[in-house]
């Protein structure tokens, strides 16, 4: 590094380029969390039903 040489920098990741990343995932999580949330609550709610019919039969 002689004389008057000068670095260039080739990528910098700040808060600026990473946001419409994380806007993106935020987004697309709060959609399917309640979604998930309803299908869990389905199968559980499909597997208690099952259990309580074939304890009566």
């Amino acid at each position: 590094m002689g004389e008057g040489s000068t670095t260039v920098k080739a990528f910098e990741v700040t808060a600026d380029t990473v946001a419409p990343v994380t806007n993106a995932i935020n987004t697309g999580l709060n959609t399917l969390i309640p979604i998930g949330i309803g299908i869990m609550g389905t199968f559980i709610a499909i597997g208690l039903i099952k259990r309580v019919i074939y304890t009566f039969l």
